[in-house]
């Protein structure tokens, strides 16, 4: 679509917005009964699920970081011995 179509729908639409919606629930006044047995139907045939509580999720709490040299030096021994113990468990895994 050109610019001044995309314009002119979107100036439509808001100008009719009021008047779509009073359609809208006038359609769906009268259409309570089939409204509602299509949305029996549906749940019926397990189209719609029911809402699923969402689970809890533990949150770590944060580790703070070393801020003096002495610190960071620490932190990366303990780092490096860290990886060594991964290495070695992989290591006797594959053997």
């Amino acid at each position: 679509m050109t610019a001044a179509r995309t314009a002119y729908w979107r100036d439509y639409n808001r100008k009719n917005a009021a008047k779509k919606r009073e359609q809208h629930a006038a359609f769906r006044e009268r259409n309570k009964a089939k409204i509602a047995e299509g949305k029996r139907a549906a749940r019926a045939a397990g189209k719609v699920a029911p809402r699923k509580v969402a689970a809890i999720r533990a949150v770590k709490p944060p580790v703070a970081k070393p801020r003096t040299d002495e610190g960071k030096a620490e932190a990366l021994l303990t780092l490096r011995e860290k990886f060594a113990a991964f290495r070695a468990k992989r290591a006797e895994e594959r053997e």
